[in-house]
């Protein structure tokens, strides 16, 4: 069965051309592999500035590879054109780190979400599109109610709802979390994990989870690539990563999760 996304051998280098002298380059990704298997989980830890966000774009085609390859569903995505990666938006989705950047507050919820449907032409009829809008809210356990009104009336763990659904209503087969709870209240962060995790199962998502919080990725994710200076550094199901971590510095990030004293962690 093919794999949902495998990325090969993959750098990105960063060429910056001062008015004088010579080029300086920026190595940001460097060798990196990761297979993202149909209808699971992988976790993408490491602290902040290693590259994992820089990863999401080389993958979503926001930033182009220098070398290697991604592909997506099988199919090679630096051979895609703009009718390619057009189609491929349906199949490939994002919900970014904090919801009150990723919304235009110019936009009704009602807009925020038709938005990608209007792009693609699909529930043209105003009834199927209404019916549609409000299943999509209800997914994300939205009120229908909220179609009308716009993103800063809604708190941060409403925001971030309305962002998944936006990603959600294409039907997408892969989402890229780029750690879509860390801008959120502790409370809510847990609401919001419990309801991709929902999503996931019912859906058959496979789901690139980009995160810093170890603790987070355990409880969601079915394995766990742990990047380090733009490269990864050890890769492994999960339990077995925090089981019996093989890599100096993954034993360094797990010995670093704060722990409640006479608890196991």
């Amino acid at each position: 069965m093919t794999a949902a996304l495998v990325v090969r051998n993959l750098a990105k280098t960063y060429v910056r051309k001062p008015w004088m002298g010579a080029a300086i380059q920026k190595e940001v990704l460097r060798d990196v592999n990761l297979t993202l298997e149909k209808g699971k989980v992988l976790g993408l830890v490491g602290e902040s500035g290693c590259g994992k966000s820089t990863l999401c774009k080389v993958i979503l085609g926001i930033e182009p590879i220098t070398s290697g390859t991604v592909e997506i569903n099988g199919k090679n995505s630096a051979s895609f054109g703009k009718k390619e990666w057009r189609a491929l938006r349906r199949e490939l989705q994002v919900v970014y780190q904090d919801p009150y950047a990723s919304l235009d507050p110019r936009f009704t919820v009602r807009q925020l979400i038709s938005e990608p449907l209007d792009i693609h032409g699909l529930y043209t009829d105003k009834a199927s599109r209404e019916k549609y809008l409000r299943e999509v809210l209800a997914a994300v356990q939205l009120d229908s109610a909220y179609l009308d009104r716009f993103a800063h009336e809604f708190s941060g763990g409403q925001r971030q709802r309305i962002a998944i659904a936006r990603a959600l209503v294409l039907n997408p087969s892969i989402l890229i979390a780029d750690e879509p709870v860390s801008a959120l209240d502790v409370s809510v962060q847990a609401q919001i994990l419990n309801l991709l995790k929902d999503i996931q199962h019912k859906r058959n998502l496979s789901m690139l989870f980009v995160t810093h919080d170890l603790a987070v990725a355990r409880f969601l994710c079915d394995d766990i690539a742990v990047m380090h200076n733009g490269h990864i550094v050890e890769y492994a199901p999960a339990e077995e990563l925090f089981c019996a971590p093989k890599e100096t510095y993954t034993q360094n990030l797990l010995a670093a999760v704060p722990t409640v004293p006479g608890r196991e962690a």
